[in-house]
């Protein structure tokens, strides 16, 4: 495998275990605390990963799009465009949606009221939930692409 596949399939790995982890752990448990640890514990949670995720995101869109070019006129290229355009969707989804919830996040009053909160927090994991799937969708066809490859160099090692 080439350098630069394995660094797309790594990075989009990490990225897509990354978000489904948040999703179905971390903040499932922020969720369960009382409203008054709720809140600094969301805040103090996003105001990391905003640090974090856009050098995060942004390279794992850099390599797998890499990664897509790498394979132009090669076994794997149609799942390769296709995860860099699951990640660019994703990408998208957090700046038209994710990205003003969380500043509302760290907006939001400690005394805020609780249906407001629940709304809000609800929205973003309705868009969270579409771009785990979107990551998800990206290293299963980079997956993909890297077991085409594979195979067919499998294949051919054989008929030599």
């Amino acid at each position: 495998m080439r350098k630069v596949q394995f660094t797309a399939l790594t990075l989009s790995g990490l990225l897509a275990g990354n978000e489904l982890g948040t999703l179905i752990g971390l903040h499932p448990a922020v969720k369960s605390l009382p409203l008054d640890q709720q809140i600094p514990s969301e805040q103090a949670l996003t105001g990391c990963l905003m640090k974090i995720m856009p050098v995060y995101t942004s390279s794992a869109l850099i390599a797998v799009s890499a990664a897509a070019v790498d394979r132009a006129g090669r076994r794997g290229f149609r799942p390769a465009l296709g995860a860099a355009v699951a990640i660019a969707a994703m990408l998208a989804v957090t700046a038209a949606g994710n990205i003003p919830l969380n500043k509302r996040t760290m907006a939001y009053s400690a005394n805020g009221g609780e249906a407001d909160w629940a709304a809000m927090r609800r929205q973003w994991e309705q868009l969270h939930a579409v771009r785990v799937l979107l990551d998800l969708t990206a290293f299963g066809a980079l997956a993909a692409a890297a077991f085409t490859e594979e195979r067919h160099h499998l294949v051919d090692s054989r008929t030599s």
